[in-house]
């Protein structure tokens, strides 16, 4: 018995002919007969009444038309359950992630992406933009996030968003009243810095270098690992330092900083989701990617 012969049972049943299930089915007549001797055969009954001119079931047809039918259901429920397993997205997400995209960007995209795919799990470490790049470079993360560009062409780089940094005071500060400062106004302040290998730290040496200042001229107060701890330094009084305009705290009052506007100096700068194409081989990353690169409105590039 198999799920062909069952079919074609129970057409017999609904059409009452074996000519027009021949003809529904796309076989011959004689085909529709086997299938049915080939039931009766391995049942050892007889399924359909043949001393009637219309097809009457016996009450082993009967029976037997009540299993094809609840076969059929059930059959058809596989079909609806094993569609919804192909379509579901599960696993593991493994994200590293530089500090900005880590606290400011991706938490409200996870969010949604979650949404979508409850059963995804999620994982983002966090470090600076260059270790972002290493390990992923080095296999032992799928995608990152960072806020510098890698170099060379064995990653493919996506723009994950448009940031600017913005020099911060705390609101004592001689600056607080400015609506903006010069460079030359910076010599002499105590700042506040990022690690040498943050993407923070690096953008705004390239910028200071564009402009044709030298950032060792600026003193140095505090590094620190963090783009929280740098504002929560500067709203303790410690220094004045540059931060992603994401960080800046809004709609607080009173201001624990007040960001000033610095003259002459470009400090635009963009986010990058990096990773290897040849890792790209899960549906699960395939539909992170797609997701991100479709909220960021961005393609490809490089690689």
């Amino acid at each position: 018995m198999n799920l062909d012969q069952l079919k074609t049972f129970r057409e017999i049943a609904r059409r009452g002919s074996f000519s027009e299930v021949a003809r529904q089915l796309a076989i011959s007549q004689p085909a529709v007969s086997f299938q049915v001797q080939k039931l009766e055969q391995e049942l050892g009954l007889r399924l359909i009444d043949r001393s009637q001119r219309a097809i009457t079931l016996t009450a082993a047809g009967r029976r037997l038309l009540r299993f094809a039918e609840a076969v059929e259901k059930d059959y058809a429920g596989l079909r609806q359950d094993l569609e919804r397993l192909r379509e579901t997205i599960s696993g593991d997400l493994l994200i590293a992630a530089s500090t900005i995209p880590a606290e400011y960007l991706l938490p409200s995209q996870l969010a949604r992406f979650k949404q979508r795919h409850p059963a995804v799990r999620i994982q983002v470490d966090v470090s600076d933009s260059l270790t972002v790049i290493d390990k992923v470079r080095d296999n032992s993360y799928e995608i990152g996030f960072c806020g510098t560009p890698p170099e060379g062409h064995d990653l493919t780089t996506f723009n994950l968003a448009r940031d600017e940094l913005t020099l911060i005071c705390f609101p004592a500060h001689p600056f607080a009243g400015k609506r903006e400062v010069g460079p030359d106004d910076l010599e002499g302040e105590p700042f506040i810095f990022r690690e040498a290998t943050s993407g923070t730290q690096r953008t705004l040496e390239d910028r200071l270098t564009r402009a044709g200042y030298d950032i060792k001229q600026l003193k140095s107060q505090l590094v620190l690992g963090s783009t929280r701890a740098v504002v929560a330094a500067v709203a303790a009084g410690a220094g004045i330092a540059f931060v992603s305009s994401l960080a800046v705290p809004q709609n607080v009052s009173p201001a624990p900083v007040v960001p000033v506007a610095v003259r002459g100096l470009d400090l635009g700068r963009d986010f990058y989701g990096i990773y290897r194409q040849e890792r790209v081989v899960s549906r699960l990353l395939t539909a992170f990617i797609d997701f991100v690169k479709a909220e960021a409105g961005q393609r490809d590039r490089g690689a």
